[in-house]
């Protein structure tokens, strides 16, 4: 698990222009790889050589001594028409891996909460230029009182403020029409499922941003301002210490779940975790009950590995509450293939087939997961032709991605396009010795077990997982049960690379 294990407070100012100089380029380095769009000279303008009053950089470092993220917070005192205001400002990127922990929340609190008690008759505010919906969900989640928010307009002052402020600050407006969305020029970079995890994120907070700043993955900004008050400030006391005392008393419920005192507990709590996951919505309260019998609730932090790729294990798991992360290894380091929120299951490969994981799996927010041991899931496997199907489905589809993602022919596709096209394709069970025809310009995808062929005179043999191409009709033979999925030729050009998909249901 990677670790932050020095935090460091530095006053840009007390620095020589040397060292000035050499900050900027330490803390770029880091900045380029979680966002783009700005250059090394706006940033430095930006965190480094602010013209606020005072700038406050929290630099994080690993364990090798390596800069891996930093949170700059810049105090700007302003004049609103005759009245004095303090305006906050902060920029923050940490490398994935070492997300989580809420070192930065800290940070920023000490020094608005300072601030205050230093200038209690000063009105205080935190101004964003808010450019991905995670930074917006963070706010709200501490913040009582955030504007702009769904269920309220915001009132006519505020709008005044925010949008005197952001053009002070040298934002300029998108579309007049929408006066709080700005160009900022600061897009983070998001890989295909990161994308797609917040698209599709429940989260109402994610969901007013993404409508709010549609524009958002082109460096557009939503200006947002957080009034900090005396109540907003105890607004983010109590979620800081809701959130300290959850884990904790997850832990324990989780241990207690695991005693016979919480036995009977544990069995109809688990079976409602059990029917929100679609996978195992559709079984009866009996075998819910069995299932629960045998699972186990494990509450982990953000940043814990729960397997790395490589391992041998053989449970299924769940996630109940929070998102994993599924990183795959490469050649470059991990490389992030999926993240999974609630509801959604992992570790099908080795409940099937018994291989050691293909991934490593990594919690990307405070999480609850349930681990179900495969001894309790395969007799009900053989017994439910539904779930086992569901199951064979979830696990084809990642390893059919897995397969072709990085294949030229398939490369401008979208996952969710790469998935469509594997989804329309024909899924076949083949028992040994049994013979499939394939037509020409037909793609062959075999999940598991093997196939023999002949090829230019020559019997071959293909393990699965393989993908297999006819360029003029093919025999097919099983060597043993055998899982393919029958792509169809009119998803093929001629040229070879993947077609538009257009399939008819």
């Amino acid at each position: 698990m990677s670790r932050i294990t020095r935090t460091e407070i530095i006053r840009p100012h007390t620095l020589s222009a040397e060292e000035r100089r050499q900050l900027t380029d330490d803390l770029y380095a880091v900045h380029q790889q979680i966002f783009d769009g700005v250059d090394r000279e706006a940033f430095a303008r930006y965190v480094v050589e602010s013209k606020a009053e005072h700038t406050w950089l929290l630099v994080h470092e690993n364990e090798a001594g390596a800069i891996v993220g930093y949170c700059a917070m810049h105090l700007f005192e302003k004049q609103f028409g005759a009245e004095p205001l303090a305006v906050f400002r902060a920029e923050a990127g940490s490398l994935r891996a070492y997300r989580g922990g809420n070192v930065n929340a800290r940070f920023i609190m000490a020094r608005l909460g300072r601030y205050m008690l230093e200038h209690p008759r000063r009105r205080v505010f935190y101004l964003g230029s808010l450019v991905h919906p995670s930074s917006y969900s963070l706010l709200t989640k501490y913040f009582g009182e955030v504007w702009p928010r769904r269920e309220q307009e915001t009132p006519p002052e505020i709008l005044s403020l925010m949008s005197a402020l952001a053009s002070e600050f040298g934002h300029e407006m998108v579309d007049p029409a929408r006066p709080l969305i700005r160009r900022v020029g600061w897009r983070t970079r998001e890989s295909e499922v990161e994308r797609e995890y917040w698209k599709h994120c429940d989260k109402p907070a994610a969901r007013y941003f993404l409508e709010a700043n549609p524009g958002y993955g082109q460096g557009h900004g939503l200006v947002t301002v957080v009034p900090i008050t005396p109540s907003n400030l105890l607004s983010v006391a109590r979620s800081r210490m809701a959130q300290r005392l959850r884990q904790p008393l997850e832990k324990l419920a989780a241990r207690v779940q695991r005693t016979w005192l919480g036995a009977r507990l544990r069995s109809s709590q688990m079976v409602q975790s059990l029917r929100r996951v679609p996978l195992l919505a559709h079984l009866d309260e009996t075998i819910l009950r069995r299932l629960a019998a045998c699972a186990e609730r494990h509450v982990l932090p953000a940043g814990q590995d729960v397997f790395l790729a490589g391992s041998a294990s053989d449970e299924l798991y769940l996630v109940e509450r929070g998102a994993v992360y599924v990183l795959a290894p490469s050649a470059r380091g991990e490389v992030l293939v999926d993240e999974l929120g609630g509801g959604a299951v992992f570790g099908e490969r080795a409940l099937l087939t018994g291989e050691r994981r293909s991934a490593s799996i990594r919690t990307a927010t405070a999480s609850t997961l349930v681990r179900i041991p495969r001894s309790a899931l395969l007799p009900l496997l053989e017994a439910d032709a539904g779930l086992r199907e569901g199951m064979w489905k979830t696990f084809a589809e990642r390893r059919f991605d897995d397969m072709v993602r990085g294949l030229e022919r398939y490369r401008y596709l979208g996952r969710k396009d790469r998935l469509a096209l594997f989804q329309h394709g024909e899924h076949r069970e083949l028992a040994p010795g049994e013979v499939h025809a394939m037509e020409e310009r037909t793609q062959l995808f075999v999940l598991s077990g093997a196939v023999e062929f002949e090829h230019e005179g020559l019997r071959v043999s293909q393990r699965g997982a393989t993908l297999l191409e006819a360029r003029r009709p093919l025999q097919v033979e099983a060597r043993e049960s055998t899982r393919l999925v029958l792509l169809k030729p009119e998803a093929v050009r001629g040229d070879g690379k993947a077609a538009p998909l257009s399939f008819a249901a």
